[in-house]
């Protein structure tokens, strides 16, 4: 995007454009969020080139000889594992599941449910373990679901984010609504209580919106909702415009990072770049693999906030941004479609 494009460090450009842009690799600013003390003194901070949408995947010699051993080696006997681990996920979720009544899952889970959740987690993290990720590098402390209703995630660059789902104890999730025909991950995915949602139905949006305010007056019964705020993979290298729904009903959130650490990037899933199983395969090849959650201090939005969901998400986002060392870009879900159908053309 050209400077004539930017206003208060912000890109805004036209869909088509900026799709343009995005093939072109245009450059960024991250700007400080207005609206909110914590923010008033951000620096401008001028950041390289930045596509979001991308993950160009670059292995030396050496990592395809690494890759090439534990292809024959540790990745058939991780498989089998992680298969052994999620059938027992699977089998405890199900138990959890069985007889629930359309109006019982409109209700948290009590009683001798939620007494099976410790073991669906245990082995849903088993299973995450077997994969590489051997530990869990944790920065700040949780909030309580009375206290922060809402976990907003950032950046979400892969379906391996599904390990902060799981070390949060498998809390509620924002789903589309075809998560939960996935053999043995659906229900995983039914067994957190999500809110779903169907991007191609509006009337479903409001309703998913309903419901996240609906949990989110629960002030503690529901667990809490974590909510992948872009709506969609990128490569963390930025942090794209956030979805609305968990800035809507105006309650405290708190922003969590997630940040992979690892030398070669295996993790990145996102709209050019490895396919899902290549992702799947290069990371299991891999000795380690390092994830590291923070959670940042409960924002509680001002009144201009509540009555502002756009300046509510962007001074959110502005504080994550500065928590990760990333800048902000006015992409979104919605460009990522774009660019490829600009490709394809």
């Amino acid at each position: 995007m050209s400077n004539s494009q930017k206003s208060n460090g912000y890109s805004s450009v036209g869909g088509v454009a900026r799709a343009r842009g995005l093939l072109a690799h245009d450059a960024v600013t991250e700007g400080a969020a207005v609206g909110h003390p914590g923010n008033r003194d951000s620096p401008k901070k001028e950041f390289p080139t930045l596509n979001p949408f991308i993950h160009n995947l670059q292995l030396t010699t050496l990592q395809k000889a690494q890759i090439a051993v534990m292809t024959v080696t540790v990745f058939p006997i991780r498989l089998v594992l992680i298969g052994i681990c999620l059938l027992f996920a699977w089998f405890f979720a199900c138990l959890s599941l069985i007889g629930r009544s359309k109006e019982d899952e409109m209700k948290p889970m009590t009683g001798w449910r939620r007494s099976v959740r410790p073991l669906a987690v245990f082995f849903s993290r088993a299973l995450f373990f077997v994969a590489g990720f051997h530990w869990v590098s944790v920065k700040g402390k949780r909030a309580t679901s009375a206290e922060a209703p809402i976990l907003a995630a950032a950046p979400h660059s892969s379906y391996m984010d599904a390990l902060p789902v799981t070390y949060l104890g498998l809390t509620s999730v924002v789903a589309k609504t075809e998560a939960e025909s996935v053999p043995f991950f659906g229900t995983l995915t039914k067994f957190t209580q999500p809110v779903l949602v169907s991007r191609e139905d509006s009337s479903s949006r409001q309703s998913t919106i309903r419901e996240i305010q609906r949990r989110a007056a629960a002030r503690g019964e529901w667990p809490q909702i974590i909510i992948f705020t872009e709506g969609t993979c990128t490569n963390r290298s930025c942090l794209i415009n956030f979805k609305p729904g968990a800035f809507i009903p105006g309650v405290p959130v708190q922003p969590v990072c997630l940040k992979y650490s690892n030398r070669l990037d295996t993790i990145t899933w996102t709209w050019k770049g490895p396919k899902a199983f290549n992702i799947l395969w290069l990371t299991l090849c891999q000795f380690h693999s390092s994830l590291e959650i923070e959670f940042l201090p409960v924002y509680v939005p001002g009144e201009e906030e509540k009555q502002d969901v756009k300046l509510f998400g962007r001074n959110v986002r502005a504080q994550m941004a500065r928590a990760l060392g990333v800048p902000t870009t006015e992409n979104s879900f919605e460009d990522g479609q774009a660019m490829m159908n600009a490709a394809e053309n």
